[in-house]
């Protein structure tokens, strides 16, 4: 069975993106990675085998062209309320799941084989994962950066006080460090 991947680059002070939905450049080490960075991008898209994400982090995608030349040729599963018309032609395919996380992992475990599903954004997907215990590990891309406001990515996330992140590893690049963890559920 596939393990869950968490992963998502994130400012310094806990931000994924600005308030209004901008990634506010957190990404731009993604796009030109440095030599230390390269092996970490290149593991993330080899070991993928299906992403999870939400109605607006698809939008944001799909607004900016961003399908067509992704580096991830898996399923796309997209968790929301406002399933929109199917686009034909897409590269990348899509599946449009209303019926909560569990049915969003079910979808993405059916395509994953033996690679990971990871859970690309946004921060209300992320938390909705973390907090129904379906995440094995996590992999923050912090970027130097203090944002001072924007989307949080653990404001609201319920009760992780019987949560423990064991460190994988830490690769550190010029203009991003890459965290791993192992989450470890404790007794409660």
């Amino acid at each position: 069975m596939a393990g869950v991947l968490l992963d998502l680059a994130i400012s310094l002070d806990g931000f994924i993106g600005r308030a209004d939905g901008s990634d506010a450049g957190l990404y731009d080490w993604y796009f030109e990675p440095s030599p230390a960075s390269k092996p970490v991008t290149d593991e993330l898209v080899e070991t993928t085998g299906a992403i999870v994400i939400g109605r607006g982090a698809y939008g944001t995608g799909d607004d900016a062209g961003g399908w067509d030349d992704t580096p991830y040729q898996v399923r796309h599963v997209v968790l929301t309320h406002r399933p929109p018309a199917a686009v034909p032609g897409r590269t990348v395919e899509f599946v449009f799941v209303a019926d909560g996380v569990h049915a969003a992992l079910d979808s993405a475990r059916a395509v994953a084989g033996d690679r990971y599903v990871t859970i690309g954004g946004g921060a209300d997907v992320a938390r909705q994962f973390l907090a129904a215990g379906l995440v094995d590990e996590i992999q923050l891309h912090v970027v130097p950066v203090l944002l001072g406001a924007g989307i949080a990515l653990f404001d609201r996330t319920p009760d992780t006080s019987a949560t423990r992140l064991n460190r994988i590893r830490v690769v550190d690049g010029p203009v991003v460090t890459h965290l791993r963890y192992q989450v470890e559920r404790l007794a409660r």
